[in-house]
Formats: C-alpha cells, sequence, structure tokens
C-alpha cells in the first residue's frame, strides 16, 4: 500500500514538473514573441525618424513669398520645430493650392488668415470651414507668437490636426502659445501684413475688399 502511494505521488511530482516546464516553455514564447515586436517597432520608429530628418535637411534654407494684391510676404520656415507643417505647407504652395486663395479672417491688433479652399467660391458661408482631404498632426513647440509669426489655423477637436489654413501674427499673441503650430515667420513685408490688417471688414472679419493670395513662391 506505501508502494503504491508513493508511486503515485512520484507520479504526480513529474506530472507537476512536466506542466510547470510545459507553462514556462509557453510564458518563454510569449515573451520572445513581445521582444521581437518591441524590436520591430523600434525599427520602424527609427525609419520614421530617419525620414522626418530627411525632410529637414531638404527644408534648410527653403523661404516662401505670398504675392498677394496688396504686396508680397516672404517667409523663412521652422522645419527642425514642425517639419510636417512646413512640408505640408512648401508642398501645397508648390503645387499651386494656394494661388487665387482670399485672407478671409482679418481682425486689426491680432493677425491675417488665409489658405481656405473654400474662398474659390462665392459662398461666404463656408469660408472657414475648408482644407484638404488629408489633414496634417498638430505639432506644437516653443515656438511663441510674436509680431511676424506664421501659424497653422485648426478646430477646436486636437485630434482632427490641421489642414491648410495659416495665420500671420500681427501682434503677440502669447495666449496661442503651444496651443497652435507656429513654423514659419515673416522676413519682408510686415508693412504689407499691416495693410492688411486694417483693410475695412465685416461683422464676420471678412474684408470688404478682398484681399487675394495671387500665389506663393517657393525658392532658395
Amino acid at each position: 500500500m506505501k508502494r503504491i502511494i508513493g508511486i503515485s505521488l512520484l507520479i504526480i511530482f513529474f506530472f507537476t514538473i512536466s506542466c510547470g516546464n510545459q507553462k514556462l516553455s509557453q510564458e518563454n514564447k510569449r515573451l520572445k514573441d513581445q521582444i521581437s515586436e518591441l524590436k520591430m517597432e523600434v525599427m520602424q520608429y527609427e525609419t520614421l525618424g530617419e525620414h522626418i530628418q530627411f525632410l529637414i535637411d531638404q527644408m534648410k534654407n527653403v523661404k516662401a513669398r505670398i504675392v498677394t494684391n496688396y504686396g508680397n510676404i516672404e517667409l523663412r520656415f521652422f522645419p527642425a520645430k514642425a517639419p510636417i507643417t512646413c512640408f505640408s505647407f512648401i508642398a501645397h504652395a508648390e503645387s499651386g493650392y494656394y494661388d487665387g486663395l482670399l485672407f478671409h479672417r482679418v481682425i486689426k491688433g491680432f493677425m491675417i488668415q488665409g489658405g481656405d479652399p473654400n474662398t474659390r467660391s462665392g459662398n461666404v458661408q463656408s469660408y472657414g470651414l475648408g482644407g484638404p482631404l488629408v489633414h496634417i498632426p498638430n505639432e506644437f513647440n516653443d515656438l511663441p507668437h510674436d509680431r511676424g509669426m506664421v501659424s497653422m489655423a485648426r478646430v477646436n477637436n486636437l485630434a482632427e490636426g490641421a489642414g491648410s489654413q495659416f495665420f500671420i501674427v500681427q501682434k503677440p499673441a502669447h495666449h496661442l502659445d503651444h496651443h497652435y503650430t507656429v513654423f514659419a515667420q515673416v522676413t519682408k513685408g510686415m508693412d504689407v501684413v499691416d495693410k492688411i490688417a486694417n483693410v475695412p471688414v465685416n461683422e464676420n472679419d471678412l474684408p470688404l475688399i478682398p484681399v487675394k493670395i495671387i500665389k506663393i513662391d517657393v525658392f532658395k
């Protein structure tokens, strides 16, 4: 009887060890799979970082000239601070996307805003609501909304990112810092910004005499 009990205990012991080894093996496999997935993610992020750095390098010393019916406004970009935003603006400008659009929102002592494709139409009610099919992520940074800084307009929902609308700050607006993406700065033509900021507007801040972006030239 004692022998049977001993054999039974021995069988139970080896069975327990076997199950334990099996569970340990499964756990090791699970950990190895997780490590492999993490390595793949790290590689993807490294590749993405290399792509972003490539864009930053390509955009160094690139400038833009906004040609309006009130004069020209020249910009320099901050690709290291907002690479995706700078690339989006440059790409839209080079494609002619901004040609013929209006500065549809002008607030004296604050800013002038343009870049809405809806302003090509005569539907004034739609002004300010338009943008590209694909939006870009917000790139909030430490650049201040000082006079002459160029920043992206956006909707209240941060998850929706930004489109093509931008604004040029006429007077410091530091309450916007860290809430909107500053990506460029006016280097020439602040007198033109001041002229536009002083045009007569209606109750919706729309200039009574159209302020048109004739084209945006991109150059080095």
